[in-house]
């Protein structure tokens, strides 16, 4: 088979599992009132935002999670410290280091005054382990994250990173005490990283781009 032609068959694979994406949110309820969750990071601690991540979804009434699996999974990410969610607007889930807190889901008309007095985060994607282990129940086998990593800075990595969590756990396809061994790679081969994935995060490679890209695959 040409470059080429292989290169097709990629796009292809990516397709149907973009379109899947699709359908899952299309079904997943009548409810389509927008809503958004708020994640407020101190410092990027990879380990907290999955586990964190787990706990908030697994925290979820099931009218709540599939809500906003039909908000496709909205998150705002922000800057701060989650000790200082207090009051009107107190945290829902921190992860166990304490560095990352959820909100919500809230109406995503009408978010908490915390999505406007904290600041949106940005910068660069810090240096990543090769390979990152994940506490989770003794006994149980540990399944493997691949995560894309090349040309993708802070707040893409954490979308990917975020929403693949988020929708694995809440369409049961990943439990919240699953050991987990997350891999980074710069390019991740939709033929090689798990033929049938568990989970699968594809978006565009670029903003204006029809191209896809696998970021992220759970296996299965």
């Amino acid at each position: 088979m040409t470059p080429a032609a292989t290169a097709v068959l990629a796009q292809d694979h990516l397709a149907a599992l973009f379109h899947e994406r699709a359908r899952l949110v299309a079904e997943s309820t009548a409810d389509t009132t927008p809503v958004t969750a708020l994640v407020v990071l101190r410092s990027l601690d990879v380990a907290d935002v999955v586990q964190g991540a787990r706990a908030f979804a697994a925290s979820l009434s099931r009218a709540e999670g599939l809500t906003w699996m039909r908000s496709w999974t909205r998150t705002r990410f922000l800057f701060g410290n989650p000790r200082n969610l207090t009051g009107r607007a107190p945290a829902r889930i921190v992860a166990p280091a304490g560095t990352t807190a959820w909100l919500g889901p809230c109406p995503s008309e009408h978010l908490p005054g915390v999505s406007r007095l904290l600041r949106p985060l940005t910068g660069a994607l810090p240096a990543l382990p090769d390979t990152l282990d994940i506490p989770g129940r003794a006994g149980w086998p540990r399944r493997e994250l691949q995560l894309a990593t090349r040309e993708v800075g802070l707040v893409g990595y954490l979308v990917h990173l975020h929403h693949t969590i988020a929708e694995a756990s809440l369409l049961g396809r990943l439990g919240a005490a699953e050991p987990l061994r997350i891999t980074h790679r710069p390019d991740l081969d939709v033929r090689s990283a798990h033929g049938s994935p568990g989970y699968a995060r594809v978006h565009h490679a670029a903003h204006d781009s029809p191209l896809l890209r696998l970021y992220a695959s759970l296996a299965p």
